[in-house]
């Protein structure tokens, strides 16, 4: 059984993106569309699509970098934790 879908609007909704960030993404090849309508271009997300967009928003949120977003979204569970602990380390040192 294949997830249910979703027009951009509603994903962007959703996950609390834009349509236009969702766009970019897909550009990006951070978080491509499950469909895209030949016809239209129309870009259709699939339900199963909320946690890696949700996580993709909230790296973003922190100014994680696009190179690292990726990392953490596609890597291994440790270098996931290594690139969020040296973002923070970052953060922690910029602040004092």
């Amino acid at each position: 059984m294949t997830s249910p879908e979703l027009s951009i609007g509603a994903f962007a909704h959703l996950v609390g993106l834009t349509p236009s960030a969702l766009r970019f993404y897909d550009d990006c090849g951070l978080l491509h569309p499950a469909r895209v309508d030949s016809g239209s271009g129309y870009r259709w997300y699939a339900v199963s699509q909320e946690p890696r967009a949700r996580l993709l928003a909230d790296l973003r949120v922190v100014d994680l970098p696009l190179v690292s977003v990726r990392a953490v979204l596609d890597g291994s569970p440790e270098e996931a934790t290594r690139l969020l602990e040296d973002h923070l380390a970052a953060w922690r040192a910029r602040r004092h």
